[in-house]
């Protein structure tokens, strides 16, 4: 019992251990570290915006925000194609969620480039889109929360070391 203890506080974190996982596709990742970082990234959110909006304006906030999301982005490509693996499934999957992420971007570039102007004609254009990015984002979160497989599948064995 001890031993385990011990086993346990020497692992890092799911939140750290997805942050370290960032470029790695191999594997599997429980909803565990999913729901982890999620939280985490909550977190730091939340304490990035409420400072920024003491102490910076508000083009400032908008800088750090966006760049906020794209720096916690990061790991979520990897994250969901071992979530994926833990499933059973292709990592292939993860481009419905790289597409919300695209629209996304390209909305925050032509804002911040060329206006909420030039914003507003794109969305008018692209609104359609946003249909496809909903159903994406939908089938994503539902690809998440859906359980693993248990034992080992052909990604590798079972991160929550239960039999089949």
């Amino acid at each position: 019992m001890v031993s385990e203890a011990r086993s346990a506080l020497s692992q890092p974190t799911t939140a750290r251990r997805t942050a370290a996982l960032s470029f790695t596709l191999h594997g599997r990742a429980t909803r565990t570290e999913l729901a982890s970082y999620i939280l985490s990234a909550v977190f730091v959110t939340l304490a990035v915006s409420f400072a920024s909006a003491l102490a910076a304006p508000y083009a400032v906030r908008a800088l750090v925000s966006d760049g906020l999301t794209m720096l916690l982005a990061i790991p979520v490509p990897a994250l969901l194609v071992r979530r994926l693996h833990d499933q059973g499934r292709s990592g292939r999957l993860v481009w419905l969620a790289v597409l919300a992420f695209g629209v996304w971007l390209v909305r925050t570039v032509i804002s911040n480039t060329l206006g909420m102007e030039a914003r507003i004609g794109f969305d008018r254009m692209t609104w359609l889109l946003d249909w496809a990015v909903i159903f994406a984002n939908l089938a994503a979160v539902i690809l998440a929360i859906l359980p693993g497989t248990a034992g080992p599948n052909r990604y590798g064995p079972d991160p929550r070391q239960r039999s089949a």
